[in-house]
Order: C-alpha cells, then sequence, then structure tokens
C-alpha cells in the first residue's frame, strides 16, 4: 500500500473505532526514510479537520529508546487495607492527561526495534488500550511503525502473540505520493531536490536498503539534503550531500544541481515564453529540473507565460509541469488567464486527467 492510501485507510478506521467503540490498531511497515513518521504525524491536523474537532492529540514515543516502565507504569511500594505490602503503578506516560485533547493518536515509532521486554506491554496496548490499570480513552488510537527485518536497523524478531494485536500494513515507495507532499507550500522542499527525484527515481526510493554500510538515498535524507542548497559554499554542500546519499548518489545529485544552474532565467521565459531556450531533448535531467523550476516560480500573474513555455517541452514534461504548478500554485486554476488556457488545450487536460491530480 502506498503512504497517501494508508493515511486514508488509518483516518476510515479511527472515525470507526469512535463511532463503534472497536479497537483498531496499525503498524506501518517499510524501508527507512519513507515517510512512516511524517505521515503518522499529519494525521491529527486531517482528522481534526474531517471530524470537525478544535484539536486532536498526538503523543509520539520511540519505542527503540523505552524501557518497560516507560510503557507499563514504574511501580511503587504500598500496602493493601489489612496492611499487606503490594506494589502499585503509576499512570502510564502514554495517557492523556488533563487538559488533553478528547482524541488522539499514540504513536509508537520504531516498535519492533524495541527490545522484547518493551513489546510485551506495548502489544496489550495495541490490543486493548490498556496495560494494567492504565486504560486509554476509546478516542484515542494506536498506531505504530517499524522497518523490516532485512532492512538491518536493529529490527528484532516478531513475537507470534504481538502480531495478532494489531493490523499489518507494508508500505510501498511511490513517487507520486512524495511528490505530492514536497510541492505543497507549507513543505518547503527545495524544487532542485523534487526535480532530481522525478528524473531519478530508482535512486530515491529504493525497494533495498544497500549491502554495503553508510550513508545512502531515501527520500528523508534527499529532504535534509535540499534544505542546504544555496547555503552552504559548493565544496562544503559537495560533502554534505555526500554525507546524506552516499557517494554515487551524492554525486549524481551535485551534477544535477550544476545543471539546475545552467537553466534559463524564469524572467527571461516569462518575458519571452515563445522564443526563451528550451532544453534539448537528449537532456532530461535539463527538461525535468527546468519544469520543476517553473512549477516552484510560476504564481496567477505568470501563469499564462509559464504555460506556454511548457507547451514547447515533451507532452510527459508538459502534463507533470502542469501538475506541479497547481499543487504548489492552486489558486492559478481559478484566475482567468489559466481558464483560458484550459480552453484552448482541452486535449491535454482530458488525456491526462489533469485536475484530478
Amino acid at each position: 500500500m502506498y503512504i497517501n492510501d494508508a493515511q486514508r485507510l488509518i483516518i476510515s478506521l479511527f472515525k470507526r473505532q469512535v463511532e463503534t467503540g472497536r479497537r483498531f490498531s496499525v503498524e506501518l511497515e517499510a524501508g527507512p526514510g519513507m515517510g512512516k513518521s511524517e505521515a503518522t504525524s499529519q494525521l491529527p491536523k486531517i482528522l481534526a479537520k474531517d471530524m470537525e474537532l478544535e484539536e486532536i492529540g498526538f503523543k509520539p514515543f520511540f519505542l527503540s529508546t523505552l524501557e518497560q516502565p516507560d510503557v507499563r507504569g514504574f511501580g511503587l511500594p504500598a500496602k493493601d487495607t489489612d496492611g499487606t505490602p503490594i506494589m502499585t503503578f503509576t499512570q502510564a506516560p502514554w495517557m492523556p492527561r488533563s487538559g488533553d485533547p478528547s482524541h488522539g493518536i499514540i504513536f509508537l515509532d520504531e516498535f519492533r526495534q524495541a527490545g522484547h521486554d518493551v513489546q510485551k506491554p506495548a502489544a496489550e496496548l495495541l490490543l486493548n488500550g490498556r496495560v494494567g490499570d492504565s486504560q486509554l480513552p476509546i478516542t484515542w488510537m494506536v498506531v505504530a511503525a517499524s522497518n523490516r527485518e532485512e532492512d538491518r536497523s536493529g529490527v528484532n524478531r516478531e513475537l507470534a502473540f504481538v502480531s495478532n494485536r494489531r493490523m499489518l500494513i507494508k508500505i510501498k515507495p511511490n513517487l507520486d505520493a512524495w511528490c505530492k507532499w514536497a510541492e505543497t507550500p507549507e513543505n518547503d522542499i527545495h524544487w532542485a531536490a523534487v526535480a532530481f527525484a522525478k528524473h531519478m527515481p530508482g535512486d530515491v526510493f529504493k525497494e533495498a536498503v544497500p549491502t554495503k554500510s553508510g550513508p545512502f538515498c531515501t527520500p528523508r535524507s534527499l529532504v535534509q539534503a535540499s534544505y542546504l542548497i544555496g547555503q552552504l559554499e559548493d565544496s562544503l554542500l559537495t560533502e554534505a550531500v555526500v554525507g546524506l546519499l552516499g557517494e554515487g548518489t551524492g554525486a549524481k545529485f551535485v551534477a544535477f544541481l550544476r545543471v539546475a544552474e545552467s537553466l534559463p532565467d524564469f524572467a527571461e521565459i516569462v518575458a519571452a515564453p515563445k522564443t526563451a531556450p528550451v532544453p534539448d531533448k537528449d537532456r532530461p535531467d535539463a527538461q525535468f529540473a527546468t519544469m520543476q523550476m517553473i512549477a516552484h516560480r510560476t504564481s496567477d500573474d505568470t501563469a499564462t507565460a509559464a504555460f506556454e513555455y511548457l507547451k514547447r517541452m515533451p507532452r510527459e514534461f508538459q502534463v507533470a509541469g502542469l501538475q506541479s504548478v497547481l499543487r504548489k500554485t492552486p489558486s492559478v486554476a481559478y484566475s482567468k488567464d489559466f481558464s483560458s488556457w484550459l480552453r484552448a488545450n482541452k486535449d491535454l487536460v482530458t488525456k491526462s486527467n489533469l485536475l484530478e491530480n
């Protein structure tokens, strides 16, 4: 399942749990850096809007860094009513506290990287929303996330009784879902990083972790690299990128950035969309970079010129560029100039399902 579909599933399960009182728990499994944690952290905002609630709580816990008392609660000496020594437990740290929202998500990140002594009490939390005397309200859902055993990420062998206490969702790498996230303005991902992912998806969305130890490219490490573009001198940027993406992909990304530096100026494209230089057809790297640069910089005022320029590029880049423009600047779809462009390009819009993406 793709990560955006997993989000939709969890949202449906959350609402079903609240409506019926029957608890659902989900574990997301994927390779490192594929967006499990980020996608889960987005759920409260989406749910709050969908359920018309002021706020949805979110309590993340890295289980690999916790000990059993962090899940069970801490034992304290006490006495029974007849004076017999007994042990009582503090309320578990994951329990909602006074003042917390009425609805929320408990997120158990790196679930299977935790030791078995931690996984065991957490299994009861997944199944019943309860550990000992600490009972999670039915309006709070438990979501876990883990890497795969083959990822060499310290994942422990799955306990059989745990596997029957949650819904396991295996996440597949998905370029389009990541691009939709990366191209929304609030995420502020550099357009050159998005263009690189589209040009070299096999380097970014790997099915398996490299056998050689050391840094390697994932969507997460590419996002980190994107924050450094234009912020470091060339020699430092190269070293930083290689340290994040690994030698092979890091070198490719640096070379791609050099291509991006040679693109036609956006002001030139706006001023003369019919004559500004267009990348050669045998340079897909330059075409991807140009398309993404245009998508990043297009506004309501420059939309007509940008679309006119894109029409001179191969059809697949026209479609990808227009999709990216609408993701980055949705208001463009309501501009007078864009409406005029749509009427003149009905065939492209229809064949690409442009407005549905």
